[in-house]
This record gives C-alpha cells, structure tokens and sequence, in this order.
C-alpha cells in the first residue's frame, strides 16, 4: 500500500472507505469518517488503525489523477483539524471524504448510483458494492 490509496471495506449493501495514511508506532493507519451505521449523526473524520477486510480500490484513477502526497496530507491536516461537515449519506459520506483526499474533489459513486445519475446504474451497483443480486434495469441489444 502507498499513502493516500483508497481502501474500500465491503459492508454487504454499501461499500465503507478510508484513505491509507501509512505506519505509526509499527501499525499501518487510515483517515476515514466514522461511526455505527446506525449513529451517523455522531460520525467524525478521525485516523486510526487499518481495519482487517480493506482492499486498495482507486476506483477513479482512470478518469481523474491523484494529488500529490503532499497535497493529500495538507488536505487531511485540514479535515482533521477543522472537520468535516455533518455526515449525509447521500452528500457528505466516506467516500466523499476519500476521494477528496485522494483526487481534490468529493465524489460518491454510491450515492450517484442511489441518486440514478450514473448511465450503468445496476451494472455499477453490483460490480463496486458486490451486490450482484439486483437484476439489471435494460437490456443491451
């Protein structure tokens, strides 16, 4: 793993994500949002410990480059130090956070893919959120 890779942990429905931030005290560490799914409301941007099940997925390095190391450490010193807003599932999520840290600009294909603006919807769906059940909405011919 390098800094600032994107590490995505598979939560069955939804994909959680992190940013690498490389080994303190001998552990390998991340920056990500926080929280219980099901307390949000006191999620916070905080770095610890790189969880078991993570994977490196930069999953928009083929459409946008990475900041550079630099860049992404000024940016976490800011989110860390200053926060980042109030967690919104569909607005201002982990991947939102991870991939401004990692590329300058807050995206979330998840909540795209929620918000029907992605073109391939539940093809997208299955392949990033390993939800392969959902059957596809058109058919190719």
């Amino acid at each position: 793993m390098n800094f600032g890779d994107l590490i995505s942990y598979s939560r069955g429905l939804y994909t959680h994500w992190a940013v690498y931030t490389g080994k303190k005290d001998g552990h390998d560490t991340v920056v990500e949002f926080t929280g219980e799914p099901t307390r949000k409301a006191d999620a916070a941007v905080k770095e610890g410990p790189l969880q078991p099940g993570g994977k490196v997925n930069n999953l928009l390095d083929w459409k946008l480059k990475p900041k550079s190391e630099k860049e992404m450490k000024e940016t976490i010193e800011k989110i860390l130090r200053d926060g980042a807003g109030k967690y919104d599932v569909l607005n201002n999520n982990c991947e939102h956070i991870a991939t401004r840290i990692r590329y300058g600009i807050p995206q979330s294909l998840q909540a795209d893919r929620v918000l029907n603006t992605q073109p391939n919807f539940n093809n997208e769906l299955a392949e990033n959120m390993g939800a392969s059940f959902f059957p596809p909405i058109y058919k190719k011919t």
